[in-house]
């Protein structure tokens, strides 16, 4: 943060005369319980992140002025924490969200939710009937379809019929269990975190619309559907690998998104072929599924909560402190798999040019103080091996068989 960013803020706390006035999840209308408080949390460790006295080192009335703004944002969080017990939070209109009680995943579902090709409108591709509405607040959706069942949460695909995005694709992610409801409160919370800043890789993320609740209390979110192919869909489509090429922009892509991540404190922790995105036409990459996130590791003492063995680092098997260089060494394992190679060996294909894979070998190495610890580093760094390799940056499109 600039000392000018700094002054901002102080501005903002000394004119505000509740939380609300500071704290944007008082007046979210979507939010409500649980996932209000999960927002507020997130709020509040991210602006006390911003006004850190360390960033300042060196100049002592910067400093002492972060100190205020930090003693200050603890005041109105603690005031909107009690306010919130009590029920008297000024600016707090919980949504109006129903789910019908007999809306509940049918038997059989298919082991992953996404298809095997994109999913889209008319094209139902033999998922089963979903048919039900969903209400939250001005907003209104119809779940078409269900479209596959994971190890926590049901997903469905439908449209948005009334409110502010009529007409819009989404997807409608809902707990199997409530016991698993704070896997998808994290994802909630690591959304709105990742929504900050001005960072394009925001494209490259979930977009939050609205949040339920199942007629048995398990928590649910509605998102904005993307298209394209997931990882595992596309080596599918080829026997011998994705060109080299592509999986470069791939790469880079996804390190800018993870990139993006890191800067606000948060690590995916669960990277893998399934949760990323591909939309071939315009070389758009998406990184979806934040359930097992990790939030500011140092801070909360979050440890990792899934482990992989083909895209998960050493360390989350060791049961380790979570770093950045974990998400890095999944990006790696990620490339590998797209590339062709093998995942127990790590042997490449010959057409994978050797810097591009000494770049790979040098994000899946087994300690992560020997591994990339930077993910905009090794955006850059990919770059560079690309230019090396196939020399001026040009588009040449990916073409699915």
């Amino acid at each position: 943060m600039r000392l000018d960013e700094l002054r901002r803020l102080n501005k903002l706390l000394t004119e505000a005369s509740d939380p609300s006035d500071v704290f944007m999840a008082l007046r979210d209308r979507s939010l409500q319980g649980d996932a209000q408080r999960l927002a507020l949390a997130g709020e509040h460790r991210r602006l006390e992140s911003l006004a850190n006295p360390e960033r300042f080192m060196g100049n002592p009335p910067a400093q002492d002025l972060a100190r205020e703004i930090v003693a200050r944002l603890g005041e109105l969080y603690r005031t909107a924490i009690a306010a919130l017990d009590a029920g008297t939070a000024e600016g707090v209109v919980p949504a109006e969200v129903v789910l019908p009680a007999e809306v509940t995943p049918p038997e059989d579902p298919p082991p992953q939710w996404r298809a095997s090709e994109p999913v889209r409108v008319g094209e139902p591709a033999g998922f089963e009937s979903a048919g039900f509405e969903l209400v939250a607040g001005a907003n209104r959706y119809r779940l078409e379809a269900q479209v596959g069942i994971g190890d926590l949460a049901t997903i469905f695909r439908g449209r948005c019929t009334a409110g502010a995005r009529v007409g819009a694709e989404v997807a409608a992610k809902l707990a199997i269990d409530r016991a698993d409801n704070s896997f998808i409160l994290a994802e909630i919370q690591a959304l709105r975190l990742l929504q900050q800043g001005d960072g394009r890789q925001r494209g490259q993320l979930p977009e939050l619309l609205d949040l339920f609740h199942g007629g048995e209390g398990q928590a649910g979110v509605v998102l904005g559907w993307i298209d394209g192919f997931d990882g595992e869909a596309l080596r599918g489509r080829f026997p011998e690998g994705v060109p080299p090429e592509h999986v470069i922009w791939i790469g880079r892509r996804l390190l800018s998104v993870v990139g993006h991540a890191h800067k606000l404190g948060v690590l995916h922790a669960n990277i893998e072929p399934a949760h990323i995105i591909v939309r071939p036409r315009d070389h758009h990459v998406s990184l979806i599924d934040w359930c097992y996130c990790v939030i500011e590791p140092a801070r909360t003492h979050q440890g990792f909560r899934v482990y992989n063995p083909d895209f998960s680092a050493p360390e989350v098997a060791e049961k380790k402190a979570p770093l950045p260089a974990a998400d890095l060494y999944s990006v790696g394992r990620c490339m590998l798999y797209l590339c062709g190679g093998d995942m127990a060996s790590g042997a490449m294909p010959g057409a994978v040019d050797d810097r591009l894979q000494r770049f790979i070998r040098y994000l899946t190495r087994q300690s992560p103080l020997q591994r990339a610890q930077d993910a905009w580093e090794m955006f850059s760094e990919l770059e560079r091996v690309r230019a090396a390799v196939y020399g001026a940056h040009r588009f040449i499109e990916l073409v699915v068989p």
